[in-house]
């Protein structure tokens, strides 16, 4: 998505027989009529400026933009949704409202852009994750015997990682080992203060993780005649909990609505600074700066091309110069 500015609308008529190679002017120029109410604008850039000009702001600002307005956007309509519930909910009618709400948080990757993860939290400058865990995954850690693990992760292109547990190892070693491995499928393994063996992975890959990860041992800690499939389980998540949402759970409902208003909080804040960027990069000239700029720019245009004058004299007069004569000064 790019940055450009909004233009006023301009409607022309030109002759019909204007023809290729001139140029008519138009017979009529017409503004169109601005409405009576007029919505201020905000003072940070809307959506409808992000297609128009590309080349306005550096790749990172429009970045930051973008991300910004699409985070906030899809927190916004959350927002409406979840009050438009409450209501729905005095009134004892919440069926119609509940399902636009379980569509909408569904859709919440491709309306947010993944600017927004499933605890419905803004996450601009990194890919929001899923944490879960495996069953049985103690046995990885507590195990004192050796064993060759191979996992695999399903889908149109299997992908398949060996993990090399050493006998005896400490779960700190076992934990290295299982990232070098499970690294190559793109997930990470922690563990908690507890012990308990945790993991991630980025939220585009969670839906193959949760029904395609399969794992093959030696017959240690998993068969080794076929691959176990695995169903993690991922941890709960406030889009998650507002999905299975009922009419009874105002609590849940107050409290997802006040961590919106935080989260949009954050976001004005982040739409300050942007918006700070783009003001320290506007140049403002008075009309006598200008002036002095336009006079300034034309001086040296007029001694380039000056200076080119000569140096086309000096090329050309070498270039009829004898080839003897270079050849003797040369040499």
């Amino acid at each position: 998505m790019q940055v450009g500015l909004k233009t006023s609308s301009l409607t022309t008529s030109a002759s019909p027989t204007t023809g290729r190679g001139t140029i008519d002017a138009p017979q009529s120029v017409t503004r169109v009529r601005t409405p009576d109410a007029v919505t201020p604008r905000s003072a940070f850039p809307e959506s409808a400026l992000l297609s128009r000009r590309p080349m306005r702001y550096n790749v990172q600002l429009n970045q930051q933009l973008t991300a910004v307005q699409q985070a906030d956007s899809y927190l916004a309509q959350t927002e409406t949704q979840l009050l438009q519930l409450r209501q729905s909910s005095m009134r004892g009618d919440a069926a119609a409202q509940t399902s636009a709400l379980q569509k909408h948080l569904t859709r919440r990757t491709q309306l947010s852009g993944g600017t927004i993860d499933r605890h419905l939290t803004a996450s601009l400058e990194q890919k929001s994750t899923v944490n879960f865990t495996l069953p049985e995954s103690e046995k990885l850690l507590s195990s004192l015997e050796g064993e060759t693990l191979v996992f695999s992760l399903g889908g149109r292109q299997r992908e398949m990682s060996a993990v090399a547990l050493p006998a005896e190892a400490s779960p700190r070693q076992t934990l290295t080992q299982l990232n070098v491995g499970l690294g190559r499928l793109g997930i990470h393994a922690r563990q908690s203060g507890n012990g308990q063996l945790l993991f991630s992975v980025d939220e585009s890959r969670w839906e193959r993780v949760s029904q395609q990860l399969t794992v093959r041992g030696e017959g240690e800690r998993f068969p080794a005649d076929s691959f176990t499939l695995l169903t993690p389980q991922a941890e709960s998540a406030s889009s998650d909990e507002m999905l299975t949402l009922s009419s009874g759970r105002e609590v849940k409902l107050q409290n997802t609505l006040e961590h919106i208003t935080r989260q949009r909080s954050r976001l004005r804040q982040q739409q300050d600074r942007v918006a700070s960027r783009i003001d320290d990069m506007a140049t403002v000239y008075t009309p006598k700066q200008a002036l002095e700029t336009a006079k300034g720019l034309g001086d040296a245009l007029a001694n380039s091309a000056k200076n080119f004058a000569k140096l086309s004299q000096a090329l050309g007069a070498q270039a009829n110069v004898r080839l003897a004569t270079v050849k003797n000064l040369l040499g």
